[in-house]
């Protein structure tokens, strides 16, 4: 069985809670027993790296040595429009799968047509996906799921990743996978009865495990692992979520780095 972590986050030291180097994020993986993570930055542009450049090139650096472990999405900041498109197409081309918005930390609505939209454009144009974190209606309703619909209706050839599967809005954020078949719901600090809702309404090939590791914690991944493993769903959907289904939908060719209990 392949295990694929769909939402990670990962920085150097200083700047990102451990681990804080690739071969410690390895390790932490073949302790979970997890084949690959897809990672991110895990910070606010309104902190020491706007635009991210400094953190997107250390994940970069970090797949060139486990080419087949640790992937990446990369982050922009919306607000610099022109190097938000400007590191997407950059980054992309360098082997990243996709671009991550965190509408909450960076103050912009997922849907935002001025500073959203010209980035899914590059996004569309050079087949890559994206991951929304979404959540409850703070900050004026920046990060709600229901905004992620307009995005998949607007661009229906990109995957769209509902990151947290709405938090507490998660009724909203199935809602909308059924509407949109290219929107993906991904697990972190979801419950296995959430888990099995998605499952039966949209069905098992559009939901991924994800831990938001390590903002969950050290422990994070096992957890949101645990919750899809004891969710009442069938063995087989229990592995298309665990790895499948992220590996079939980006195309990323992970295979089993482990022995089979």
């Amino acid at each position: 069985m392949v295990v694929i972590d769909a939402h990670t986050h990962f920085a150097e030291k200083g700047k990102g809670s451990p681990p804080n180097t690739p071969e410690e994020l390895v390790a932490a993986m073949d302790k979970l027993r997890i084949d690959a993570m897809i990672t991110t930055p895990p910070y606010s542009s309104i902190s020491f790296d706007r635009t991210y450049d400094d953190a997107n090139t250390f994940i970069y650096e970090a797949m060139k040595k486990y080419p087949d472990r640790i992937f990446g999405y990369v982050r922009v900041n919306p607000h610099l429009r022109k190097n938000a498109i400007e590191s997407a197409e950059k980054f992309m081309k360098m082997g990243f799968l996709g671009v991550k918005f965190h509408p909450r930390n960076e103050a912009v609505a997922a849907n935002d047509p001025v500073l959203v939209f010209p980035v899914m454009e590059k996004v569309e144009k050079l087949g890559g996906c994206v991951l929304f974190h979404t959540g409850q209606p703070d900050t004026y309703g920046f990060a709600q799921p229901t905004l992620c619909g307009d995005v998949a209706d607007s661009f229906p050839s990109v995957p769209i990743i509902i990151g947290h599967m709405g938090k507490g809005l998660f009724d909203d954020a199935i809602l909308v996978a059924k509407w949109f078949d290219n929107i993906i719901l991904e697990t972190s600090f979801r419950t296995t009865h959430n888990i099995e809702k998605a499952v039966k309404i949209i069905g098992p090939e559009r939901v991924v495990y994800g831990s938001d590791f390590y903002m969950g914690g050290p422990f994070g991944p096992e957890i949101e692992m645990m919750k899809v493993k004891l969710a009442d769903i069938s063995k087989r959907e229990k592995e298309m979520i665990l790895g499948d289904n992220i590996n079939r939908i980006l195309k990323m060719g992970v295979t089993s780095h482990f022995e089979e209990d």
